[in-house]
């Protein structure tokens, strides 16, 4: 079975509807990735998707973003976007860490790009 172009956008449009990603959540695990991984290794903060934009066609783009309280003195590996239902629709895990000190914002920008 083929998928068209013309379903690619539809369902990256319904990723901004109904049953979209609610949370981008912050980790200090450091565990590899895997296909079947269901949460983050090790998460330390979770915060709303406050902006999502429908770019270009098969393109969505989820934002959210973390106050310089929030992430003071972490040391943070992996980050990971979740649903409603807390399923984790993804996870990345850094090759190295970022390290905040009290003095920075953080700001993840979770794009999701479908293709054939």
């Amino acid at each position: 079975m083929g998928v068209t172009t013309t379903a690619l956008s539809v369902i990256s449009a319904n990723m901004i509807g109904s049953a979209l990603p609610t949370h981008i959540a912050i980790g200090i695990g450091s565990d590899a990735f895997a296909s079947g991984n269901t949460a983050l290794d090790s998460e330390a903060e979770r915060n709303q998707i406050n902006a999502t934009s429908l770019g270009i066609s098969e393109q969505v783009t989820f934002v959210a973003d973390w106050s310089p309280s929030e992430v003071s003195g972490l040391v943070i590996t992996e980050y990971g976007t979740f649903t409603t239902g807390s399923s984790m629709l993804n996870r990345e895990v850094f090759a190295g860490s970022l390290v905040f000190t009290g003095e920075e914002e953080l700001q993840i920008q979770q794009t999701f790009k479908f293709f054939i």
